[in-house]
């Protein structure tokens, strides 16, 4: 039966203890009793071991609770009910701060995974750099947006783009500074913030990078689309009546023309009237034309989207190519990887725009000797779905590169100038770009990213 009290059983083990050292004492004094003598011997080490062992088990115990904190092993048992007075409200105490420790640990993870969540869901990019200069991408949309392979350390930031690497060097905390980056051979403008953070660890620098290209390009669209409407307003406004005036002028000098007789001296001058009037008449409706037109670019539906397949897309693309009679020289070939790639886009638009652009590949290919197109669909670094047409044609001039969107930039002699931007405008419209760059091995490759 165990003892209730702590000091009844330190005197109990001294008791014993005593009785045992002077059994010893006796056998060792007797010379008759060697075999008793030893087992005296060996009875006494083991009450002084065992007195030993029950004194010291409060520090052990203590040693045990500090380690289950050290090593966060909240699952550790502390129940002295049976051992004697004093143990019970220690175990007890040790229990319960276990026990807050727990909840507390719990109400930090769950916080901690709330707030990873939260980071991971924000659609703007955030990395840190250590003073090592090692590098973090902390959420899904840092990952999403520099791709694979990601950077690990400052260095890697280079193959983004000589200027985004010094930019993000020289970047201040508080400032905001924008600049351009090359990923997926895709340029476009970002805008960098910086937060120092001090911690444990040393200083870390917070970057943010925020993708500004399309928002810039949307509105650019925006203002061009205004000023566009307002002027093709007012210049059909103003050029419907000079061309109705003129025809009107031409018909009436006509009929005055036509009821002289032939050897009427003012005859040749009305003949003048007439030829000046339908001149002024016909540039007129060249005009009137030329506004009407670009008035589409300003008046494209909005996309009626549908998920579509890629193949399917193609396929239909190839069929209207055909019937539009591409140049038989050329060779297209088609390209879909993975097989099933879908899109959510509006068909019909997204034709038109392939058709611009392998209108324009064509164009570039007549001097080409064995002309071919390579139609391209698959998913770029950063998961984004792309389609490519790619040509062996002449390419493009590094001058002209950045001006072939604008509308009515042509370097075509017969050329209008509206489908590639009309190609932008589409491609604005579905949330995504075009872009344009030369090939390595010669021709030119246009990119449309969603």
């Amino acid at each position: 039966m165990a003892f209730k009290y702590f000091g009844l059983l330190i005197l109990l083990r001294l008791i014993v203890l005593c009785l045992g050292i002077s059994g010893f004492y006796y056998a060792y004094n007797n010379p008759r009793y060697h075999v008793v003598t030893f087992i005296a011997f060996l009875i006494v080490i083991s009450l002084i071991y065992e007195l030993w062992f029950f004194l010291t088990r409060t520090n052990r115990e203590v040693a045990r609770f500090l380690a289950s904190l050290r090593y966060t092993d909240f699952n550790q048992s502390f129940d002295y009910e049976n051992v004697g007075a004093g143990f019970q409200p220690l175990g007890d105490a040790f229990t319960r701060i276990l026990e807050q420790f727990k909840k507390l640990r719990i109400t930090q993870e769950s916080e901690v995974g709330h707030l990873r969540a939260v980071i991971n869901h924000i659609p703007v990019p955030l990395m840190t750099v250590k003073q090592d200069g090692s590098l973090l991408l902390i959420n899904n949309a840092a990952r999403r947006f520099f791709g694979t392979p990601q950077p690990t350390k400052y260095t890697d930031l280079k193959r983004y783009g000589t200027g985004f690497y010094e930019h993000i060097i020289n970047c201040r905390a508080g400032e905001k500074t924008v600049s351009k980056i090359y990923v997926d051979g895709i340029d476009t403008q970002v805008s960098l913030g910086l937060m120092e953070v001090t911690g444990n660890t040393g200083t870390e620098k917070l970057f943010s990078i925020q993708d500004i290209g399309q928002e810039l390009e949307s509105t650019q669209l925006t203002a061009w689309q205004d000023l566009v409407r307002v002027l093709t307003h007012e210049i059909m406004n103003s050029i419907t009546p000079v061309a109705s005036l003129a025809q009107t002028t031409a018909d009436i000098a006509g009929d005055l023309k036509n009821g002289l007789p032939t050897d009427h001296s003012q005859k040749e001058n009305i003949e003048k009237i007439v030829n000046a009037s339908m001149t002024m008449s016909r540039r007129a409706g060249n005009l009137m034309d030329f506004v009407a037109n670009f008035r589409k670019l300003t008046r494209l539906p909005k996309p009626n989207k549908q998920v579509t397949k890629v193949k399917d897309l193609f396929a239909h693309v190839m069929q209207i190519t055909e019937a539009n009679n591409l140049n038989s020289r050329i060779r297209l070939v088609t390209e879909v990887n993975p097989d099933g790639l879908e899109l959510y886009i509006d068909q019909e638009q997204i034709e038109q725009a392939l058709i611009n652009l392998l209108k324009n590949a064509e164009q570039a290919m007549n001097e080409t000797r064995e002309p071919a197109i390579k139609l391209m669909a698959g998913l770029n670094q950063r998961g984004g779905i792309t389609i490519e047409v790619n040509d062996n044609g002449t390419g493009i001039k590094e001058d002209i590169i950045n001006k072939i969107f604008v509308p009515y930039f042509t370097t075509k002699p017969d050329g209008s100038g509206i489908g590639l931007a009309l190609t932008r405008q589409i491609m604005a419209n579905h949330g995504g770009f075009v872009s344009a760059a030369n090939l390595e091995e010669g021709g030119a490759s246009f990119r449309l990213t969603f």
